[in-house]
């Protein structure tokens, strides 16, 4: 067994892993937000009745997508439409969820959701046929649940992982309302986690800074509520994995002012996180917002980040079950925990009182389940957790925080 150490990243060993993540290119993801960006404006309020422009051909091309990945996935991908009705400055009209499920082997496992939503908007949020090109918010998104879409739709995961493309999320996020809604508590479907891709595609804000090593997560508060639980697990996660990019934990469910659709999960009390670059530039926002100011490695890095953490959550072994803290007297404390079938080793993460994200973990190898240390008091770490290492040495999702006692 390892001794306690600080947190630092470590290596995937599955080739069959890398072989994925190498299959995510900057071409494909650029081809897709140029497309979006073809379509003039993808307004909620603007045309559905032309094959080149508004946000009924963008829709229709989006499915066709879907169903291309379907067709090439040997059963593995399922993709549909969910309709709905929205609202905004006066007109009513028919709008459409593209949605997209590779079913888990693994019954009445929660799922993983990936949303991103593909409507733009000029300056004028009222304006339905300005152009309104959207490239980075939020084609970016949407390239990324495309290429994530044709990357795990080739694996059978434990969790089902549900891929959905969000309209109407700029007025008042319509669409993910509805889907909640509709879908998710309608057929009373378990989800794990909701990840809402927005915004991932730049590297430098309007002063010329650049940070292109770094994505932001969000999630909804207080400290101990199932999203802030969720940050923290997915901040650990690629920590662990190493990925290309790394995450800066931000204590607020969102930028000021600001809103996502991870609002409609959060709202509803189901866990939800939002990805988002490390720096904005508003001044290319909207009517100027286009695919020339994307920075194409970096959206490459940023989806094959979001990939990792989806293939860890939903292909990783289940946690261990039964974590408890023993007093084993003279100042001796045991951690144990019950051991997972398949599992090769654990991973156990402490977070110390004042901390907002683990900053310190142990490995133990195969076979073993239990850990004593002097140091499993409160008044050095307020939680623990553990996850599970599969055969490839991918790191599986935490358990819920226990409490030091």
């Amino acid at each position: 067994m390892a001794p306690l150490r600080q947190r630092r990243s470590r290596r995937f060993p599955a080739q069959c892993f890398y072989t994925l993540l190498n299959q995510v290119t900057a071409n494909s993801l650029l081809n897709t937000i140029t497309t979006l960006q073809n379509f003039k404006t993808r307004h909620v309020n603007s045309t559905q009745s032309s094959a080149t422009e508004g946000i009924g051909a963008a829709a229709n091309w989006l499915y066709g997508e879907f169903l291309k990945i379907q067709d090439q996935s040997r059963g593995n991908f399922q993709a549909f439409t969910h309709p709905f009705k929205a609202t905004y400055n006066g007109q009513t009209t028919d709008q459409r969820n593209i949605v997209g499920i590779i079913n888990g082997t693994l019954p009445n496992t929660p799922a993983i959701v990936i949303g991103a939503h593909y409507d733009s908007r000029t300056d004028d949020l009222t304006d339905a046929t300005g152009v309104a090109p959207g490239a980075d918010d939020n084609g970016s998104g949407v390239a990324a649940v495309l290429e994530m879409a044709r990357v795990l739709s080739q694996l059978r995961p434990r969790s089902t992982i549900i891929l959905v493309l969000f309209s109407a999320e700029e007025v008042n996020r319509q669409g993910s309302t509805a889907f909640v809604r509709d879908y998710i508590k309608f057929y009373n479907i378990p989800v794990r986690v909701m990840i809402n891709i927005d915004t991932v595609g730049s590297t430098n804000d309007r002063f010329g800074n650049v940070n292109d090593h770094e994505l932001r997560i969000f999630s909804a508060g207080p400290d101990t509520s199932p999203s802030r639980d969720m940050a923290r697990m997915i901040d650990f996660i690629t920590d662990n994995h190493s990925t290309d990019l790394k995450l800066i934990f931000v204590e607020d469910i969102d930028r000021e002012g600001r809103f996502g659709d991870h609002f409609s999960f959060s709202e509803a009390g189901i866990p939800a996180v939002r990805i988002i670059e490390a720096l904005e530039d508003h001044t290319n926002r909207e009517g100027r917002d286009w695919v020339q100011y994307i920075e194409p490695d970096y959206l490459r890095k940023s989806v094959r980040t979001l990939t990792t953490m989806v293939l860890a959550l939903a292909d990783g072994l289940p946690y261990p079950q039964t974590i408890v803290v023993r007093d084993m007297g003279d100042g001796m404390r045991r951690l144990v925990w019950e051991q997972v079938e398949g599992a090769t080793g654990y991973i156990v993460a402490l977070r110390r009182v004042g901390d907002v994200t683990f900053e310190q973990q142990f490995s133990a190898g195969t076979g073993t389940t239990a850990f004593d240390c002097d140091c499993f008091t409160s008044d050095r770490f307020r939680g623990i957790s553990v996850a599970a290492i599969n055969e490839n040495g991918i790191m599986g999702p935490l358990s819920p925080e226990v409490v030091v006692p």
